[in-house]
């Protein structure tokens, strides 16, 4: 009995000492140190991931501004120039302060009324009647109506030698060179060719 009770007696409840204590304490300070260095680790990540995408989307901003930037000064010249029309005749434009080589063309028939250089801040005004017509005096075989001027454009070279093409609706494209496709017929002795008139768009430049 004796040896029982000695053997109860050390492995009875067993009390929390002050050192015991003093391990708990430093293992839940270093439980919850580790988490929040996890915590700010995983903070640190999400804030360096938004700063990489506010850096992109400003990087692509600064981008998308110096494209604009840059086509804006390409068609510096090019949204001088006009080409709309006004009734039965059509009106094409220069309004800026540099001379520019311009012809009107029909590509699916092959032909061009060639208006040579059109002079700074001046327009000229060419009645369908008259395309018609000084086509079929200098090319007999080119039979044209009135019906296919519709599909008439303007093309031209500015002076930093990059063509364009814009059609009677107000389009602007660029053109990869100046020289047409195919067998364009050339006209450039029409009288209104020589009769070219003050630009508008240039009063109290």
């Amino acid at each position: 009995m004796d040896a029982d009770a000695s053997e109860e007696s050390s492995t009875g409840p067993y009390r929390v000492t002050m050192l015991d204590l003093g391990r708990f304490v430093v293992g839940a300070v270093t439980v919850m140190a580790a988490l929040a260095g996890l915590i700010l680790g995983i903070r640190a990540e999400l804030y360096a991931g938004r700063e990489d995408q506010r850096a992109e989307k400003a990087e692509q901003r600064a981008a998308a501004e110096e494209s604009r930037s840059k086509e804006d000064r390409e068609k510096a010249y090019a949204n001088l120039v006009d080409f709309y029309r006004m009734g039965s005749e059509v009106i094409v434009v220069n309004g800026s302060s540099r001379v520019m080589a311009m012809r009107l063309t029909l590509p699916a028939s092959k032909v061009t009324w060639d208006l040579d250089l059109l002079q700074p801040c001046k327009q000229i005004a060419v009645p369908n009647k008259a395309l018609l017509d000084s086509m079929a005096v200098e090319e007999p075989s080119v039979r044209l109506t009135e019906g296919d001027l519709v599909q008439l454009r303007l093309e031209f070279m500015d002076p930093m030698s990059k063509a364009w093409i814009r059609n009677s609706g107000g389009a602007l494209a660029r053109r990869d060179a100046w020289a047409p496709s195919g067998q364009p017929t050339l006209v450039s002795s029409e009288a209104w060719n020589m009769s070219a008139q003050d630009a508008p768009q240039c009063d109290g430049s």
